[in-house]
């Protein structure tokens, strides 16, 4: 896994910031994320060894939270709300036709 110096010294100053390295994962995860698109086992693993965490700690957030990612996005982003108002307007089945065409 090759992060940029820069990256490398935000991660740095960010885990610098937190009595426990622990409380800086989310913003390492973030930082990770931003340079490689996403965060593969490889770099799940190297922030685990990074905040003296198990992998499977990092590997909880990026799971739970939807903003982090496991496999890089494309170029183009489509978003269909899903919220009941939504859904009752015919949110589910609109997302269904652009899976299909998309």
């Amino acid at each position: 896994m090759n992060l940029s110096k820069d990256t490398l010294e935000k991660i740095d100053a960010v885990i610098s910031r937190y009595p426990e390295k622990r409380s800086a994962s989310l913003m390492v995860i973030h930082l990770v994320q931003d340079e490689l698109g996403a965060i593969d086992l490889e770099a799940c693993a190297w922030i685990a060894q990074k905040l003296e965490l198990q992998p499977i700690n990092v590997r909880e957030l990026i799971t739970f939270y939807p903003m982090l990612r496991e496999q890089p996005w494309g170029k183009k982003h489509v978003r269909v709300c899903r919220t009941l108002p939504c859904a009752l307007r015919g949110s589910y089945a609109t997302c269904k036709t652009l899976e299909k065409k998309l």
